[in-house]
C-alpha cells in the first residue's frame, strides 16, 4: 500500500510549489531591491580644460558636448528651485527655453571662433559656483586662449560647466 506523503514533506507536490515560489521570489526581490543607478552624464571630462579642449576643437559639433534633455530632466530639474511645485514651471518649457537660448549662442559664435586655431591656455570661473548637492555648477566660463598666429586672447565661448561625480561637461553656451 502507497502512503501519501504529508502536504508539508520534501517531495510532496505543495511543498516543491512552495520551494519553487520561495526560490523565485527571493531571485526577483535580489534583482529588485538592487539600487538603481543614479543619473549621470554622458561625453563627460576629466577637467574644465579638457572641456575647454573639446569645445574650441570641435566647435561645430558643440551642441554634443553640453548636457541633453535626458540628463537635464533626470540630474539637473530635480535639484533646480525651479522645480519646486510651487514655482509652476514645466520642465518642458525651461528645457525648451535654455536648449534654445543655448543652440542660439552656440551659433552666434561658431563664425566668430572657429577655424581660428585656438588652443585653451587656461580656463577660469568668473561666476558662482552653485553646490546642488549631486551636481555642482560652476558659471561664467572665461578662456584664455591662443591663435595659431600667437596672438593670445580671453573670452566667453560657453557659460557654464556642470560638475558630476568629478566629471565635467558643458551645461549651457548661454553668455550673460
Amino acid at each position: 500500500m502507497i502512503h501519501p506523503r504529508p502536504s508539508g514533506a520534501p517531495g510532496h507536490p505543495r511543498a516543491t510549489t512552495v520551494l519553487a515560489t520561495v526560490l523565485i521570489l527571493s531571485i526577483l526581490s535580489a534583482f529588485g531591491c538592487r539600487t538603481s543607478t543614479s543619473p549621470s552624464l554622458a561625453n563627460t571630462f576629466e577637467t574644465p580644460e579638457a572641456v575647454a579642449r573639446a569645445v574650441v576643437q570641435g566647435l561645430a559639433e558643440g551642441r554634443a558636448l553640453a548636457v541633453s534633455e535626458g540628463e537635464f530632466r533626470d540630474l539637473v530639474w530635480p535639484k533646480l528651485p525651479a522645480s519646486r511645485p510651487e514655482r509652476n514651471l514645466p520642465l518642458d518649457y525651461v528645457w525648451k527655453d535654455l536648449f534654445a537660448k543655448s543652440d542660439a549662442n552656440l551659433r552666434g559664435r561658431l563664425a566668430g571662433w572657429q577655424d581660428r586655431g585656438f588652443i585653451v591656455i587656461s580656463l577660469e570661473f568668473k561666476g558662482v559656483v552653485e553646490d546642488y548637492g549631486t551636481f555642482t555648477v560652476h558659471r561664467e566660463t572665461e578662456l584664455r586662449l591662443r591663435d595659431r598666429d600667437g596672438k593670445e586672447q580671453t573670452g566667453r565661448l560657453f557659460g557654464s560647466i556642470i560638475e558630476h561625480q568629478r566629471r565635467f561637461k558643458v551645461f549651457s553656451y548661454v553668455v550673460d
